[in-house]
């Protein structure tokens, strides 16, 4: 699995088949980045939207954290060769908690990963306690009645969370304190959240 996320082919893939191209999910971040941000991706694998980011910034920083130590290798590699390692932080470890200061992020993005967690009430709090005043959470997940949550479903573990419905992650959202909440269907597979600290 690590290959097709680090290949050319999964951008052909989310375009053809989940209906979302990065694009479109990094058009949303750079509305709320000016260039002096710290942005931090939970669940950075090997950089494919963190490396993106980190062009967008000028004094900033992606904070890149990640369980799996293959995919922050590979993300070390390709931060060494673009010669980026001022703008990129590799913390590994549990989404569940964060090794980072409270208040101290002024953006959080995670790509698919709030499915994969037992607790994600828990994942999301850590990603709201270590925001700072008006800071943005942006995540984005597999919509649960879509062909591919239900995939999901099948394919995963018992202890996974699985996919949301709009109406979950609305609620989730709102239990972790967060405001300005904005969850939206994306084409057909994808869902969307918004919301400010």
């Amino acid at each position: 699995m690590a290959w097709l996320l680090n290949s050319p082919v999964r951008t052909l893939i989310e375009v053809w088949l989940f209906g979302m191209p990065k694009a479109l999910f990094l058009n949303e971040v750079s509305n709320h980045i000016r260039g002096y941000e710290v942005v931090l991706d939970v669940g950075a694998g090997s950089g494919y939207f963190s490396l993106a980011i980190a062009k967008e910034l000028n004094t900033g920083k992606v904070i890149c954290f990640d369980l799996s130590e293959e995919m922050l290798r590979r993300l070390k590699h390709k931060v060494k060769k673009k010669g980026i390692g001022d703008k990129i932080q590799i913390i590994n470890g549990e989404a569940f908690s964060l090794d980072i200061n409270d208040k101290s992020v002024d953006l959080v993005v995670s790509n698919f990963v709030l499915h994969e967690v037992l607790s994600p009430e828990t994942v999301l709090k850590e990603m709201v306690r270590v925001l700072k005043p008006n800071g943005w959470v942006m995540i984005t997940d597999f919509l649960s009645n879509s062909m591919f949550g239900k995939l999901e479903v099948a394919l995963h573990r018992t202890e996974a969370h699985g996919p949301f419905s709009i109406k979950e992650l609305e609620s989730l959202f709102a239990k972790s304190g967060l405001r300005d909440i904005k969850v939206s269907q994306v084409k057909k597979n994808w869902i969307i959240g918004m919301g400010k600290k």
